[in-house]
């Protein structure tokens, strides 16, 4: 599990290691992967929130979406959570089931693969 933030590496860190979170955070300045990803809200930012430490990091009024990816053993995205507000997070509950779900469907997906190499070995011996 890996973090993408919009803040400085400084300000990542130190909020990973206060929070403790045992993932890395990597820093994204500039919106470069996450413009890809369109989770970009232009002039999304309130404006008594342009102000102090975020006005230095960011005098743009965009913001970046808490948005939630999740990837199958291909690096595949199979889930998204892409949120129509700054203030909204998919609940935990919402991120279990949905790793649940992958891991229902890779496990059957594995299963369907070695069903069928077996079938296809069968059908080369005969």
């Amino acid at each position: 599990m890996i973090a993408i933030s919009v803040d400085p590496p400084r300000l990542s860190e130190a909020l990973r290691r206060r929070l403790d979170l045992p993932m890395r955070i990597l820093s994204d300045v500039e919106g470069t992967l996450m413009d890809p990803l369109h989770i970009r809200h232009d002039g999304g930012m309130p404006p008594d929130v342009i102000a102090g430490e975020v006005a230095k990091i960011n005098p743009s009024r965009d913001l970046f979406l808490a948005t939630n990816f999740l990837l199958d053993d291909e690096g595949v995205i199979r889930w998204i959570y892409r949120p129509d507000t700054y203030r909204m997070r998919a609940s935990i509950d919402e991120l279990l089931r949905a790793i649940d779900a992958l891991e229902s469907d890779q496990l059957a997906q594995k299963e369907a693969n070695s069903r069928s190499h077996v079938s296809r070995n069968w059908n080369a011996r005969l």
